[in-house]
């Protein structure tokens, strides 16, 4: 038995007739009265009492119609939310966002919304690489704005800007009233440093920020503390170490109250701040969002489009 049966059932009960029931059901009358007949002997019930004048229901009929027209109103529910489902799934963009890359990700936003109003965003926290990685793969996240790395095997990257470096020092430090610091401005200050699985990248880069300054600086890990918690906070107003970092500590507009955040001048002392979605991708809505996110990063697409030339990979 299958929901055909069911409406056939119901078609002909309520026209009381087979030649108006398949009309309705706009199929012939051989393969309605099949579907009645094969219903009847899945149930061993007879539904109806055949006669020139068309059929009428009996009475076991009659108690079984209310069942059926009730499983024909939820079928007929479960398909159109699963229509719903499937338009509001095709309308949602999942995306990740790295610490304290909110406004430049704000911008795309408000493009898709100008644009696409009929388009949901869900964000989440982009904070582990192998986390977001992996949710790009599997599809959890459609894109993810964070620093590198990325799976580039099966993942588009592409750089939108570079973000510049700064450190986190002691509200009480000398160097907390200057608008900048180089690295050998830090030398006598002992480096924090976080646990390196949260952001490979950066924790390489501030490494090799110092020994290119010829800077052996006395680390101090702290694996329960970072930058962008309370904990590091307390251990840097404290003046026990500065941290070299991205972005501003904690999520007030301002820096957290006992510290001080000081860009780095250094001319190598940023970071790649990148867009990576899925290689090949065929969502009409995922690749709409793309457009948003190069109509707002113009250079980003150019650079990107540069990259994938033909002539590019030739060399």
């Amino acid at each position: 038995m299958d929901f055909r049966h069911l409406r056939a059932f119901i078609a002909v009960a309520e026209e009381a007739s087979v030649t108006r029931a398949a009309e309705r059901l706009h199929i012939s009358q051989p393969p309605l009265s099949r579907h009645i007949r094969q219903l009847e002997e899945e149930l061993g019930v007879t539904l109806f009492v055949r006669h020139r004048h068309g059929v009428t229901i009996t009475d076991a009929g009659r108690r079984l119609l209310e069942k059926a027209r009730s499983l024909d109103a939820a079928a007929t529910d479960f398909i159109e939310t699963a229509g719903r489902s499937k338009t509001a799934d095709s309308n949602r963009i999942r995306i990740g966002i790295g610490w304290g890359l909110w406004d430049a990700v704000n911008g795309i936003r408000a493009e898709c919304a100008r644009q696409f109003p009929a388009v949901t965003i869900e964000a989440s926290d982009a904070f582990c690489i192998d986390d977001y990685n992996e949710q790009l793969r599997n599809r959890s996240l459609d894109f993810v704005f964070a620093r590198p790395a990325f799976d580039t095997s099966c993942l588009d990257v592409v750089t939108l800007f570079r973000e510049r470096l700064v450190a986190v020092v002691s509200g009480d430090s000398p160097l907390a009233a200057r608008k900048t610091v180089r690295i050998r401005d830090l030398a006598s200050e002992p480096l924090l440093l976080w646990d390196r699985h949260m952001m490979p990248v950066l924790f390489d880069k501030v490494l090799d920020l110092y020994a290119k300054a010829g800077i052996a600086p006395k680390t101090i890990p702290t694996p329960a503390a970072g930058p962008h918690n309370h904990a590091g906070i307390m251990t840097v107003a404290s003046g026990n170490g500065v941290y070299v970092c991205i972005g501003i500590p904690l999520t007030s507009p301002r820096p957290a109250g006992g510290v001080a955040v000081v860009p780095i001048s250094d001319p190598d002392a940023t970071i790649d701040v990148c867009v990576a979605w899925r290689k090949s991708e065929s969502s009409s809505t995922v690749l709409r969002f793309l457009d948003c996110v190069w109509q707002v990063y113009p250079a980003a697409r150019h650079a990107a489009a540069i990259a994938r030339s033909p002539s590019r990979r030739a060399s």
